[in-house]
């Protein structure tokens, strides 16, 4: 009988050599007093906008306001549908609603989570005037599909990248597809920072600039404003993090996407679905998740198993308190959204693991009693 180990899900420790260097680090801009902007943010910005060959990159303080600032940036009409994925994290619906707009909550697909074109379609109308698409735990939207949709009824494309550092669409990178990516540096994510943190980024020069003024107050000059923005800014500290983080990203991505292909190649119950992505889709995993009707047996199964397991999301953004005077009701799509939210386990994945640890949790799944 295997040992049983202790699989976290999620572990934020770093090396020490890492630690020692992000300590320096924050004790120099301690020291020299630097807080709010400077040379890190900007440094940051670049890494970013390189690593995802993107022209313009904005640092800002978290990925929600990410999302609110870039609806404000395309200029888009006061009480217009926004189309929204009804199974994700609540921050692109809360953004639509807290901007003035009409929510439009659209289904998904149980192959990969991400935005079903079929309910998309289903939903347009002439008042639609944006697509809010997530790549959700790192897997990318059909976004060759998704840009005829929205190219014929002219609508613009928010890309909402929280979940998906470096993911790509038959080779491109996400965030470049529509008018504007948006993403989160929350600790959790593939690029984390030591608390909130986010960024903004398009290809669009008019956006980028306006996105900026947005999240400086609206700023040209000191005590020059053109508009009534916010204060929503990278700080140095965050930025010194991601700066040291962002050069092992790539190769915590490939460990990720390297278990992935083991759970998917070793889980071969007929009663478990694991992910089915396209030759187009290259994923970068930031969470494994499965579909099984036993999901709270299995669960404490694995629990035994010292295999800590969670659950992303138990409940369609349809059927939350927060939006239930928002949303347009009559344009709801829910069935697959539900069927998620009722069966999904995401299982440990990520850069704290060993492939060993990968198979001792793809072993212990497959010897489930079901």
């Amino acid at each position: 009988m295997p040992k049983v180990r202790n699989i976290p899900f999620i572990d934020l420790s770093l090396k020490k050599l890492d630690l020692d260097k992000t300590i320096s680090n924050i004790s120099r801009l301690i020291k020299d007093k630097n807080f709010i902007g400077g040379d890190e943010v900007k440094k940051f910005e670049e890494n970013f906008s390189k690593f995802n060959e993107s022209k313009y990159c904005l640092g800002v303080a978290n990925g929600t306001d990410a999302l609110e600032i870039a609806l404000e940036s395309l200029d888009i009409p006061k009480n217009s549908e926004v189309i929204v994925p009804n199974f994700t994290f609540l921050s692109p619906a809360e953004a639509v609603v807290r901007g003035g707009y009409k929510l439009v909550l659209a289904d998904i697909n149980l192959n990969d989570f991400t935005i079903s074109l079929e309910s998309l379609e289903k939903l347009i109308t002439k008042n639609t005037s944006t697509l809010i698409v997530v790549h959700l735990f790192g897997n990318p939207c059909n976004m060759t599909e998704i840009k005829k949709i929205t190219d014929k009824h002219g609508i613009k494309i928010i890309e909402d990248c929280s979940q998906a550092h470096g993911a790509k669409f038959r080779g491109k990178i996400v965030g470049n597809f529509g008018d504007i990516g948006t993403f989160s540096f929350y600790p959790t994510k593939n690029l984390g920072a030591f608390g909130d943190s986010g960024a903004i980024v398009t290809n669009k020069k008019s956006i980028f600039e306006k996105a900026q003024k947005i999240a400086n107050h609206g700023r040209v000059a000191t005590y020059d404003h053109l508009l009534a923005g916010r204060n929503s800014r990278l700080d140095a500290i965050q930025a010194s993090v991601l700066n040291l983080k962002i050069k092992n990203l790539k190769k915590c991505n490939e460990l990720r996407i390297k278990q992935a292909s083991h759970l998917i190649d070793t889980i071969k119950s007929s009663n478990i679905e694991t992910l089915k992505l396209s030759s187009d889709q290259f994923s970068v995993f930031h969470q494994f998740p499965i579909l099984f009707k036993k999901r709270k047996p299995l669960m404490a199964f694995l629990k035994k198993k010292g295999i800590n397991c969670g659950i992303y999301y138990p409940k369609p953004l349809s059927k939350m308190k927060a939006f239930s005077n928002t949303v347009l009701t009559s344009k709801v799509h829910a069935k697959n959204s539900e069927i998620a939210c009722n069966q999904i386990l995401s299982l440990p994945i990520g850069p704290h693991l060993s492939l060993k640890d990968t198979e001792y949790i793809a072993n212990a799944i497959q010897s489930f009693p079901e």
